[in-house]
């Protein structure tokens, strides 16, 4: 599954050589702009590429466009 996710659902990224794992928090489809650990993070999110505020298994914060995404069971 990827690219269309819910609050709630659990999801997977990569990140470097490893693969993030987090929670899906809030979904965009319009430009979206969060500051994150200090820096300015930017997604042009829309309704056929929507972004969305990961809450990470460790506490930390992610924006991330639908494609980097996959559903984690």
């Amino acid at each position: 599954m990827t690219g269309h996710f819910s609050k709630g659902d659990k999801v997977t990224w990569k990140w470097g050589a490893h693969t993030a794992h987090g929670e899906i928090a809030e979904r965009f489809e319009r430009r979206v702009q969060r500051t994150i650990k200090g820096e300015k993070i930017v997604r042009n999110a829309s309704s056929g590429e929507p972004a969305y505020l990961v809450t990470q298994d460790d506490g930390g914060r992610a924006l991330k466009c639908g494609s980097e995404l996959r559903g984690d069971q």
